[in-house]
């Protein structure tokens, strides 16, 4: 393992983006560039029966043999997401096949769900990867996940390793890298920051994105009409408290915490991993990468400013999408 560790090219702010705050709040309105072909969305059938949808970005000169990466949204992101795009163009230009997923109840998914999204849905992600090998026969895949995404990949993984949640050999084989870009992997430490009176502008976007993204089929079911009769929550443990855990299965907010964090699972992670985070990003503390022990396969790469998911630099420069195209394609540095 390889902790604490600096990127090969130090990441500068822009001089006018320098808080956590601000990198965290700009990068989530930035939009990504316009791709140059359109999308073929696929419909994914999950273990349990519900469904989710992978947009494949397949560049002309993509062939059989050549990598394909699979791209994880966050918490209230899709496939359309400023980062999803932007990751997609950077991965195409360099012959790479890409697979921009939406999760239960996220985008072109919206309406085939039956259940929520959740930190825990290791599964579906496990579910996808299999999907990809199926469609793709040879090459190697690669996947990438961010924030909430990237807390179900390395939970997906990490089980793998542990002999929990097996893959079949040749799918096993074929994943030969991930990244996770600010994953909560430890959602109790998360969920405690995220109690601070300072952060109740994301608690409000979060809880408001959150409730608009519940499917049809749950919103209209007896269980969530209940639910949904006490007062609006004041902040996420409260919504997680009132709706994903009961809806998810959960004994109470503390069990689905525990059970759907990546962290104890990372010293089980096998696949060569990076985990890229920022010391200032304010919703997930450093300490949840510190206290834990991680597998020998996993470099921790921590920059001292960055926010969350932002990494907004000096110029045109995309510093996030260079570190992890250095990561997944080093030959094209």
């Amino acid at each position: 393992m390889s902790l604490l560790s600096m990127p090969s090219k130090p990441f500068r702010p822009h001089w006018l983006v320098r808080g956590g705050h601000i990198q965290t709040i700009l990068a989530a309105v930035q939009k990504g560039p316009d791709l140059p072909y359109k999308a073929t969305p696929i419909e994914v059938q999950l273990r349990d029966g519900d469904r989710l949808v992978m947009h494949d970005d397949r560049p002309p000169n993509w062939r059989e043999g050549s990598p394909s990466i699979l791209l994880i949204h966050g918490l209230c992101g899709c496939h359309t997401s400023g980062y999803m795009v932007r990751l997609a163009a950077r991965f195409n230009g360099l012959g790479v096949r890409t697979f921009r997923l939406d999760m239960r109840g996220c985008g072109a998914a919206a309406n085939l769900s039956t259940s929520l999204t959740h930190a825990g849905r290791s599964n579906d992600i496990l579910d996808v990867i299999i999907e990809i090998a199926k469609r793709t026969i040879a090459g190697p895949i690669y996947a990438m996940g961010v924030s909430m995404g990237g807390n179900q990949l390395l939970r997906g993984v990490g089980r793998v390793g542990a002999g929990e949640d097996p893959l079949p050999s040749d799918v096993s084989e074929r994943l030969q890298r991930i990244a996770a870009v600010a994953p909560p992997v430890d959602l109790q430490k998360c969920s405690n920051i995220m109690q601070r009176r300072r952060m109740r502008f994301y608690n409000w976007y979060f809880i408001r994105q959150l409730l608009q993204r519940i499917p049809p089929q749950i919103r209209q079911s007896e269980a969530f009409q209940r639910l949904n009769l006490l007062p609006r929550p004041k902040t996420l443990r409260e919504l997680d408290a009132r709706i994903t855990t009961p809806l998810g299965g959960f004994r109470d907010v503390d069990d689905y915490y525990s059970s759907a964090s990546a962290a104890p699972y990372l010293h089980q992670i096998k696949t060569p991993t990076l985990i890229l985070t920022s010391a200032d990003d304010p919703m997930i503390p450093i300490t949840s990468f510190q206290h834990t022990t991680l597998a020998d396969s996993i470099e921790l790469a921590v920059t001292s400013r960055g926010g969350h998911v932002g990494y907004i630099s000096r110029g045109t420069e995309q510093w996030m999408d260079d570190r992890l195209v250095e990561w997944f394609c080093p030959q094209a540095r």
